[in-house]
């Protein structure tokens, strides 16, 4: 278009990028005194048409020098001052032919550096104003800096020309006024220009990073919009400008009604299509037009003053509004590009995911859903009940009520719900096993709708049947092995107490020692090889189920008293003694299990006299608690012994499992008698555990239910057969 290609003389080409680090650091300095040189003949340049537009004397309409100065200040850096302070004593030698012998030459200068080097300051580092002007805040902030520093020059330099008696003192207020408003005007309508469109390409040509990213370039063309259609409309505005001067200024009665208000039309049409870049040429063409049509169609100079404030209004006015445009572009782009991004991010997960609103229509859904449900394209999803789309039969046919859906729990109760196993049912009307969640959509307390994810479980759900069947193999398997060692039982002791029993027999006889001595050694490994059988069998009787608790009537104390007397005598044999401390409340008579209780006992006794080398061994027995015809009863073993790291005690109540791998060919066994004694301690309601330091010792801990005898003796002995706990 006509009026993108004026505004592309001024801009930096689309996708600017840093500038090329690998050139040397000399090319950058030459060009950098290019345009400084450049910078100030210009300055001399645009001084000198003030003086051809100076239609009155003393009076110029408008002062571009300082925009220019101004821009390149506050989007190049402070080395412009000095030229700025160059081009401006070049102008007053050159255009104003001022003498420099005065100190008004030298001072005025500086009030002009001081002034707007100044503004570029507190536009960049103080209010830190976007250089590119892209938002509205930025815009008002730039307009009332310029106004400040504009009114600081005008009235010092007004100042300076009344102490050189140029301008006599009572006409300090209305020179003040008039220098104010020439520079305001050419600050609003030219220092814009530059900083959008030249500033950044100059930084670029000088080696400078750029200051800003590129705003948003507004194009408003749709697709199928002609072409033809999009250069009238460029066409259009470029010429509305001029048609709106011409119709002020040329036609009689146009001037004679004073219609400067039409400034506006093509100012605010440029600003609404074009953005902050296309109403900077505008109110650049409208200024400059203006200008030249006061140079032919003179007016009175009493109406210079509101002309040029009806010019700082359209400026300003043009300049918020391209600013509001280019903002709200920029919002746009930035939530299209969100709005991308989350949408590559839907596409790029396996999960299946949709959105439904309130009344469960849909509003999104991603590739994975599409290709779930056997959907083309999104459209065919979007605005359509997802319920009654692909979740409305149960798995046996039946119809799937909505109310009862427990996806659409997000609705109601505003919680996440999760089905592990549910159907989805595909366009084709085929079904699969999908896994379900669904979570609420909130804002502000209000439930707007819900998103939904589902994944295909077919695979899962065939590895875990695979899994299953496997796992019910293996454990037909090892119940069959317990069952068949456990139904071994008799088989496996009968020889084994025949061969105890022709031992014992035939010690009884006359032998020579060394017959004698051989056979007491089997007579020893015999024992010892009953106890492993026994530990095994016990433990094949636990895995099988087939070991029951058988409760009785028993003399508890008396019970305790016959088996510390046969570990006594095995720790005397080590030259340990074991200490008991029964408690008297505990009740003479009680119901359970003697002997699974001697066993537990026996197993927890043996292992401390096994590795306890020296000291004592302790059997505490205290009531914990009493009630409903039930007591538990807590049991304490403690030995002086070579104690248990916190590591191996996690591991010790496992089958097969010692505290160390060598203890068992130190100390022999087969690791399973705590697992055995943790079993029946569970059978018996109770727990077991273990407190040890390494060197320090061992207390075994555990809890066993016991009943009282008759007249509640039947209940007592079902709960504890059952392993109930009070």
């Amino acid at each position: 278009m006509i009026f993108d290609s004026i505004s592309g003389l001024f801009s930096s080409a689309p996708g600017q990028v840093e500038p090329n680090q690998a050139a040397p650091a000399p090319s950058y300095r030459l060009r950098r005194i290019g345009v400084g040189l450049v910078f100030a003949i210009l300055y001399v340049a645009l001084d000198r048409t003030t003086v051809f537009f100076q239609i009155w004397k003393g009076i110029s309409a408008w002062y571009p020098p300082v925009g220019m100065a101004l821009a390149m200040m506050f989007g190049l850096g402070w080395w412009f001052a000095p030229l700025t302070y160059l081009g401006g004593t070049l102008a007053s030698l050159v255009n104003y032919h001022e003498s420099p012998a005065t100190l008004t030459f030298w001072l005025m200068n500086v009030v002009v550096v001081s002034g707007y080097g100044g503004a570029a300051f507190v536009l960049r580092r103080g209010l830190r104003v976007d250089p590119q002007l892209r938002s509205l805040r930025d815009v008002i902030r730039f307009v009332w800096v310029a106004f400040i520093a504009s009114f600081y020059v005008a009235s010092l330099g007004t100042a300076l020309f009344v102490r050189d008696n140029t301008i006599h003192p009572d006409e300090f207020l209305s020179a003040t006024w008039t220098w104010w408003i020439g520079d305001a005007t050419s600050l609003v309508c030219f220092a814009p220009l530059l900083i959008v469109h030249v500033v950044p390409r100059l930084r670029h040509f000088v080696g400078l990073p750029p200051a800003a990213p590129e705003p948003p370039f507004i194009d408003h063309r749709r697709p199928g919009f002609p072409r033809f259609r999009r250069h009238v409309d460029g066409v259009l505005q470029l010429l509305s400008v001029p048609v709106i001067i011409w119709f002020v200024f040329g036609w009689n009665l146009a001037r004679s009604l004073e219609l400067y208000y039409l400034f506006f039309i093509p100012i605010l049409w440029i600003a609404v299509r074009r953005g902050i870049r296309g109403v900077t040429v505008g109110i650049l063409e409208l200024n400059f037009g203006v200008m030249i049509m006061l140079w032919v169609y003179p007016v009175d100079l009493l109406r210079l003053s509101p002309l040029q404030f009806v010019l700082l209004i359209v400026s300003i006015t043009g300049l918020c509004l391209g600013s509001l445009i280019a903002e709200r572009a920029q919002t746009q782009r930035k939530a299209e590009e969100s709005e991308e991004r989350v949408r590559l991010l839907l596409d790029s997960t396996s999960e299946a995911i949709y959105g439904v609103d309130g009344k469960g229509r849909c509003v999104f859904s991603n590739s994975a859903c599409l290709r779930l449900l056997g959907y083309a394209r999104q459209a065919d999803l979007l605005g359509r009940n997802m319920h009654r789309l692909m979740h409305h039969t149960r798995p046996d046919g039946s119809p799937y009520p909505v109310r009862e859906c427990p996806l659409f729990e997000a609705f109601r109760t505003g919680r996440p719900t999760h089905l592990a196993e549910e159907l989805a049912w595909r366009a084709d009307g085929s079904s699969l096993p999908a896994e379900f969640w669904s979570h609420p959509i909130l804002r502000d307390g209000q439930i707007l709708g819900a998103v939904v994810t589902f994944v295909d479980i077919t695979e899962r759900k065939r590895t875990d049947d695979a899994l299953r069947r496997a796992k019910e193999a293996a454990e037909s398997a090892s119940r069959a092995k317990s069952e068949f060692v456990a139904n071994m039982s008799h088989e496996i002791r009968t020889p084994m107490n025949g061969i105890m029993g022709m031992t014992d027999l035939a010690l009884d006889t006359a032998l020579t020692a060394e017959q004698r001595e051989y056979l007491e050694m089997v007579k020893v490994s015999a024992d010892s090889l009953l106890v492993l059988l026994n530990d095994i069998l016990d433990f094949s009787k636990i895995e099988a189920g087939r070991l029951e608790l058988e409760p009785i009537e028993f003399a508890f104390h008396q019970n305790m008293d016959d088996l510390l007397k046969v570990m006594r005598f095995r720790a005397s044999q080590k030259g340990l003694q074991i200490k008991e401390r029964i408690a008297a409340t505990i009740p003479p008579v009680l119901v359970g299990d003697p002997a699974r209780l001697r066993q537990v006992l026996i197993n927890l006794l043996g292992n401390a006299i096994k590795f306890t080398h020296q000291g004592e061994i302790a059997l505490q027995v205290n009531p914990q608690s009493s009630g409903a015809g039930l007591m538990i009863l807590h049991f304490r073993i403690t030995d002086s012994g070579i104690g248990i790291t916190p590591e191996q005690q996690r591991r010790i109540f496992e089958p097969f499992i010692q505290a160390d791998s060598s203890t068992t060919r130190k100390y022999g066994g087969t690791g399973l008698g705590l697992a055995i004694a943790t079993r029946l301690v569970e059978m018996m309601g109770g727990k077991i555990w273990v407190e040890s330091e390494p060197g320090g010792g061992s207390t075994f801990h555990f809890t066993a239910i016991f009943g009282f005898p008759s007249p509640v003796s039947d209940v007592s002995i079902q709960k504890i057969s059952q392993g109930i706990s009070p």
